[in-house]
């Protein structure tokens, strides 16, 4: 999908707490650090008492504020959020914290997928909109240690926090260019909830807690070499073209034998996973959580070009392009709305 004069104009994150992995996963019986470790988890960010879409919350305000976008300006609020037992309706609550009395508030439940698939969202309702200005994304996880403390035993760590980002209509910095989703519904199965099998504190496990991804690698490398070369294809460039990969925080080990099988020729050290190593995965929140590292840090000047490569549960893939116009910290041009 080819997009037409939609931009991001600002970014937030709000991140709890860094705790060493060792001692993040104390609280786990059993639990065996040194397999986190080997996927490249240095540490991980733990809510202290602060809920998902409280988290996200605080991130949605830093966004609007750097963008520069009033809540009554928002025509639509997207929440990616994933097994959240504190909001059961998340939407509505950032709307009565963050959004304008116009603002609709939808909830997208792609799990770890969920903050690249809002943006595409987001991007969907400006364009069939046109008298859309603004549309807030915001994506909130909390993992507690009672219920996801056990997949260290099979090497990932989950980290909390809350992300968000404004996308407006050719007032940004960053260009959505280029995007492109793929779905395997067949490995949809790998997560349906397991009879009998009740664990304490949220539910029942999934099939793919106890396996991990390892055995479903080649599945993972075809959907991921499909989404990236079809984003690549549609925009006219080649990987040598793309300055910086952003990546789901799912570890080095499984990052690099994913990108394998792309025709980017990266691995997990040439990503945005050198900064999600000491957050954890953080489920839908990773993708803009490093989106914001980035347009703050200084990472990207204006002509530079970001792909977005992520990957969640179900199992549903979104890629997606960016082309940076101006220094994300630059403020809004002049004569802009």
């Amino acid at each position: 999908m080819l997009w037409q004069d939609i931009t991001i104009a600002g970014t937030g994150g709000w991140i709890p707490p860094i705790r060493p992995e060792q001692e993040a996963g104390d609280a786990t019986a059993g639990a065996r650090p040194g397999m986190a470790a080997l996927n490249g988890f240095s540490s991980a960010a733990v809510s202290a008492g602060d809920t998902a879409t409280q988290m996200a919350a605080r991130a949605g305000l830093k966004a609007l504020r750097h963008a520069h976008v009033a809540a009554d300006d928002l025509s639509l609020l997207v929440h990616a959020n994933f097994q959240d037992e504190d909001h059961y309706t998340p939407a509505p609550y950032l709307l009565r914290v963050l959004g304008g009395a116009g603002t609709t508030g939808i909830e997208v439940g792609a799990a770890s997928d969920g903050g690249a698939a809002a943006l595409v969202a987001a991007a969907e309702h400006l364009t069939a909109r046109p008298s859309a200005s603004a549309v807030l994304v915001t994506a909130g996880a909390r993992f507690p240690a009672e219920r996801w403390g056990h997949v260290r035993q099979i090497g990932y760590v989950a980290g909390d926090g809350g992300a968000a980002a404004v996308l407006t209509r050719a007032t940004g910095f960053a260009r959505l260019v280029s995007s492109a989703q793929v779905t395997q519904p067949q490995m949809e199965t790998l997560t349906r909830a397991r009879n009998g099998q009740a664990r304490s504190g949220a539910g029942r496990p999934f099939l793919i807690e106890e396996t991990g991804l390892m055995p479903h690698i080649e599945t993972l490398q075809a959907s991921t070499r499909r989404c990236i070369q079809a984003v690549l294809d549609e925009a006219g460039l080649h990987p040598a073209d793309i300055s910086q990969v952003v990546t789901i925080a799912i570890g080095s080990a499984v990052l690099d034998l994913v990108l394998a099988g792309s025709p980017l020729e990266r691995r997990a050290d040439d990503t945005s996973w050198t900064f999600g190593r000491h957050l954890g995965h953080a489920g839908p929140c990773d993708i803009l959580l490093a989106l914001d590292r980035m347009f703050r840090s200084g990472a990207v000047r204006a002509g530079d070009r970001v792909l977005v490569v992520s990957f969640g549960l179900g199992f549903r893939w979104t890629t997606a392009l960016l082309e940076i116009t101006r220094d994300p910290n630059a403020g809004t041009p002049a004569g802009s709305p």
